[in-house]
């Protein structure tokens, strides 16, 4: 699931989550509110819908180790109470 509202994006997609990060986007808030899944944040940009798309279409191109990291970190949220 992937919305934009208020300036904000929200993804429950880990990989999408971590690719987001690893390109400088801004996590905000995670939303557990649904407790099946949980909501990833952001603040949004206007490069953002291009990103996904690139990632979503296996163009991406960034940092492997960085994503590595990132996707390791989001891991690590869902687990914690911390942003």
């Amino acid at each position: 699931m992937q919305m934009k509202r208020n300036g904000l994006y929200r993804t429950s997609d880990l990989y999408v989550t971590a690719w987001l990060l690893t390109k400088g986007l801004e996590l905000q808030d995670i939303d557990r509110s649904n407790s099946r899944r949980c909501d990833f944040v952001f603040a949004d940009r206007q490069d953002r819908p291009e990103l996904v798309h690139q990632f979503l279409c296996g163009r991406a191109v960034g940092n492997l180790a960085d994503f590595v990291f990132n996707l390791r970190r989001v891991k690590r949220f869902l687990y914690s109470t911390e942003v």
